[in-house]
């Protein structure tokens, strides 16, 4: 059996140290550093969620409600700010959160968010979404006019990977055409309705008279 180079065991060495350490990285469950990379060095992890979440306090926000006084809204890990979409995030499926429907139960009528998983060919919104990587934000939360539909928008990966997109207007209003065919294009698989803001307490029937 031929002797190893004496320089070998020092060089595995090294290199089962950076696989170790890049498989720590990976598996850890805490939030990444800001200045972590993807296995593609393309993007900060820390703007990527583990799933899409129409109920996280950021969306609600972005969406008009007042989360701290959303008694129907479960507690939910925070969201990472929306973003441009990077060169090294694959998506494969994308989930629309929306406001416009309401929802009537015993307590009156709710305000509520839907929220749409959309399945199919992404790459037409994700193209239609690349010119407003660099659009400055336009406060669209407080001056959204009253009425007003907002969106908010997650792209997601294979993994259930989740990115939260910049859109144009910070989602207050009717969407620019190429971004609505994109949206258009996909399939909706599911659809979920999550009273949010009760705004119209059901009457109480008044006491009979003798």
């Amino acid at each position: 059996m031929a002797r190893p180079h004496p320089g070998r065991p020092l060089a595995l060495a090294a290199v089962l140290a950076v696989a170790v350490g890049a498989l720590a990285g990976c598996s850890s469950g805490g939030p990444a550093t800001p200045d972590a990379v993807d296995s593609a060095g393309d993007f900060p992890t820390h703007a990527v969620s583990t799933g899409a979440d129409c109920l996280a306090p950021q969306v609600l926000t972005a969406l008009g409600f007042d989360a701290d006084q959303s008694p129907r809204a479960v507690v939910h890990p925070d969201a990472p700010d929306a973003g441009p979409v990077p060169d090294g995030f694959a998506a494969v499926s994308a989930v629309l959160c929306s406001t416009g429907e309401t929802l009537t139960d015993a307590s009156g009528r709710w305000a509520a968010v839907t929220a749409r998983r959309l399945e199919g060919d992404v790459a037409p919104l994700v193209r239609a979404l690349t010119p407003w990587a660099t659009a400055p934000a336009t406060s669209a939360t407080s001056s959204c006019a009253p009425g007003a539909v907002r969106t908010d928008l997650w792209l997601v990966d294979a993994l259930g990977a989740a990115l939260r997109v910049a859109l144009p207007g910070d989602g207050c209003g009717e969407l620019p055409v190429a971004v609505t065919d994109g949206l258009d294009t996909l399939v909706a698989v599911d659809v979920e309705h999550y009273p949010i803001t009760l705004v119209e307490p059901r009457a109480t029937a008044s006491p009979s008279e003798d």
